[in-house]
């Protein structure tokens, strides 16, 4: 991979495609759902939904991420907007990270490609990836 490095990420409710971007290559990764039925319509689930989000097929994408630089979330439905929700609650630091939620309702890796370099494009969201600070440079000095 190339010094610039962001993500597109196709979200539905039977798998998730994740692509690690760069401005030359990419690199795709798929996550099924490890529940075998998901459940839908579930009233008043915790999180306001109404069905039970999968919180393992969620983390196994968060983790994919890693030191990745700007996310684009896509996908039909809400399950993209429940990956986000899950971000927020769990990984604030890769949540923090997502530039932008559409829907696109053709999973054809092409036209998920195209639609996610085409936003990384448009809001000139190319950012090299730098690593962040030790917060250890910004400690006062202790004075007694």
């Amino acid at each position: 991979m190339s010094e610039y490095h962001d993500v597109i990420i196709f979200v539905d409710r039977h798998e998730a495609k994740v692509f690690h971007v760069s401005a030359k290559d990419e690199m795709k990764l798929v996550f099924t759902h490890t529940s075998a039925q998901r459940r839908h319509h579930q009233a008043d689930h915790e999180d306001g939904t109404k069905h039970a989000v999968d919180d393992e097929f969620m983390q196994q994408i968060a983790a994919s991420l890693g030191l990745s630089g700007n996310t684009f979330i896509c996908g039909p439905g809400n399950s993209k907007y429940e990956l986000q929700t899950y971000m927020q609650r769990h990984s604030p630091e890769l949540a923090e990270r997502v530039s932008g939620v559409e829907n696109l309702d053709d999973p054809k890796d092409s036209g998920i490609l195209a639609m996610g370099r085409e936003f990384f494009g448009k809001r000139g969201q190319r950012h090299q990836i730098q690593p962040n600070p030790s917060s250890r440079h910004f400690d006062v000095p202790f004075k007694s």
